[in-house]
């Protein structure tokens, strides 16, 4: 565990005024419908076809700690775009099975509403454009994004304040990594303030993503890159930015400068492998800025990165989810042994 008396003080979890409203993706569910009798309809070619006729019962959320499907046909969490569709697309749906058009009849099935910048999309694989600050970041609509548009502004201004501050002795930081870095969200985020950011991803899909929003953004000094997750740190991908020199050689994420390069983090609720942790340690990056969705997986890193000569300077955290049981956290560490 660690010592009560060296840890600093949590500070005063951060929120906004948008406590209902907020949330700018859900997904709600339906099970396997009912099959009603089959009535045969006329196809194109003049034939006739025995429909599958059915009907579906509630569309919604799993009930805590139950199996029970509960109907959710306003979701006060949800934004009010994503409401204004949601009674529509329900009836649709409905009106589906009792034509006997749902492609699973026999299938439960997860429906998507994503609101991006006031446009509903329903298309998983459809792409869509969000705006945070003045950066936009386009993206697959069923994809990971965070979904508190309204906080993210916040969130994404003190990762770049967290990043940018000097050393205790007085260094400028001068690189960023962003691990996990999903569309970009904070190596672009933090391209203004750093000579290069560079985001890591095991997803090439989501490396060729990422660059499409750097570019979209005008951006010349963030690239992504694609890296295995046994040598994450070892990327042999070139760091594609604008040379000041024809002459100047490729950049590699293993040639940044140690004192001057920060690390940030946004890992999935389960928090950082084991083996990812040793791979940071033995990279030994200046600071390292932790995001977690999960402050338990992030008390259990924290031991690692502390253990490895870290110190925790601070601790952020974020009512990103109004309502709900679940915190956003942002944890500040430093390195302080060699």
């Amino acid at each position: 565990g660690f010592d009560k008396l060296e840890f600093p003080a949590v500070l005063d979890t951060l929120g906004t005024d948008e406590v209902f409203g907020y949330r700018s993706k859900i997904t709600p569910h339906y099970d396997a419908p009912i099959k009603k009798k089959g009535r045969r309809r006329a196809q194109n070619n003049g034939d006739t076809a025995v429909s599958k006729v059915c009907e579906i019962g509630p569309i919604g959320f799993k009930e805590k700690a139950s199996r029970r499907l509960v109907d959710v046909p306003y979701c006060h969490i949800a934004t009010d775009a994503i409401n204004d569709a949601l009674a529509q697309i329900r009836e649709d749906k409905r009106e589906e099975a009792r034509q006997g058009l749902l492609k699973k009849p026999t299938k439960g099935a997860t429906l998507l509403l994503r609101d991006a910048d006031g446009v509903v999309e329903t298309d998983n694989n459809a792409y869509v454009n969000t705006t945070v600050k003045d950066l936009v970041f386009q993206f697959q609509a069923g994809n990971f994004f965070q979904n508190n548009p309204f906080m993210l502004p916040k969130m994404v201004d003190l990762v770049v304040d967290a990043a940018t501050k000097e050393s205790a002795g007085g260094k400028k930081m001068t690189h960023l990594i962003d691990c996990y870095c999903g569309s970009g969200l904070f190596a672009i985020g933090s391209s203004r303030s750093f000579d290069v950011c560079v985001g890591i991803e095991v997803n090439e899909k989501a490396v060729e993503e990422a660059r499409d929003n750097a570019a979209l953004n005008g951006i010349q000094n963030c690239d992504f890159v694609s890296a295995s997750a046994e040598a994450i740190f070892q990327s042999q991908d070139p760091v594609r930015i604008a040379k000041k020199d024809e002459d100047e050689k490729d950049l590699l994420v293993g040639d940044f400068p140690r004192d001057s390069t920060v690390v940030v983090v946004d890992p999935p609720r389960k928090g950082c492998s084991e083996e990812f942790l040793a791979q940071l340690n033995e990279y030994r990056p200046a600071r390292v800025v932790y995001m977690s969705c999960d402050p338990a997986t992030q008390a259990r890193d924290s031991k690692f990165l502390v253990s490895y000569g870290y110190e925790i300077v601070s601790i952020q955290p974020f009512d990103l989810f109004p309502q709900t049981r679940h915190i956003e956290c942002l944890a500040i560490f430093e390195r302080t042994l060699e």
